[in-house]
């Protein structure tokens, strides 16, 4: 009897040790962190064809005489194969008393080995061919989730959740590099698509800026990008002492499609258009 009693306990302890192994198991699998939410969103994005975003840029600059503001709602789509995208949206411009909107709308393809953009403000298309296939005016660089992942050890994870186009995300918050966000969003994209002159395009890169990377839950995939350079740009104009007050400069992506996005060929018409 006693030896059956032991055997039982012998049994019992072996189940419990490998309960408690599983338990611990899952415990580090589930837990996250700044890195492994980027890793995660990294690997998912490398097997990403295409996806759809919006864009939203809200930016107001007050000078001595007047002040500037500019507001942008764009629509994007990117494949990466062939690698192309295409932007469609409105801008809307206060300067110097003076009050714009106009349509915005650019293709980007590759032609001949070489990246060829078609531009237009109020239908009026010019070209722009370039030797440089690296990099975008319109599409975001996927591969710098990679080179990200291991610069977030001092961003945060938000307690909770948020809802993002109808689905649960998690939020990441902390601070990068002007160079690590001019490789994220483009170089364009941060001077509103040559609306706003900086003072000095290359200082740019050494700013430290707010970033919140809101991430679908279920995909583990971008959600949200919000970038707010308010203060970062306020500090690039007072080191090169201007006289201009940065009250507003703000990005924000929303992504909503993933692998959706059809074949993006420049039309014919426009092709004409841009001699």
């Amino acid at each position: 009897m006693v030896r059956e009693w032991k055997s039982v306990w012998k049994r019992a302890g072996c189940l419990a040790l490998l309960l408690l192994s599983m338990c611990v198991l899952t415990a580090c699998k589930e837990k996250l962190t700044p890195h492994t939410l980027m890793e995660s969103m990294s690997q998912n994005m490398s097997g990403i064809t295409s996806f759809a975003n919006k864009v939203k840029l809200d930016i107001e600059l007050e000078d001595v005489l007047y002040t500037t503001s500019i507001s942008m709602d764009i629509s994007l789509e990117s494949t990466s194969d062939p690698k192309a995208g295409h932007a469609l949206g409105r801008a809307h411009v206060k300067m110097r008393g003076a009050e714009l909107e106009s349509v915005l709308e650019v293709y980007q393809v590759m032609e001949g080995g070489r990246r060829a953009t078609y531009s237009s403000l109020d239908n009026n298309w010019s070209k722009e061919v370039s030797e440089q296939t690296k990099g975008s005016v319109i599409t975001i660089d996927d591969s710098l989730f990679a080179k990200m992942s291991d610069s977030v050890d001092d961003f945060h994870i938000a307690e909770g959740t948020v809802d993002v186009n109808g689905q649960e995300c998690y939020q990441m918050y902390g601070e990068v590099t002007g160079e690590n966000l001019k490789g994220l969003l483009g170089g364009q994209m941060l001077n509103a698509y040559g609306l706003v002159k900086l003072p000095d395009e290359n200082a740019v890169s050494e700013l430290v800026i707010p970033i919140t990377f809101n991430i679908y839950k279920e995909k583990m995939l971008p959600a949200r990008i919000v970038v707010d350079m308010s203060e970062a740009m306020n500090g690039l104009y007072d080191q090169f002492e201007k006289t201009t007050n940065v009250n507003s400069y703000s990005i924000k992506l929303d992504f909503d499609k993933y692998g959706e996005v059809e074949e993006i060929r420049v039309p014919e018409e426009v092709k004409a258009a841009a001699g």
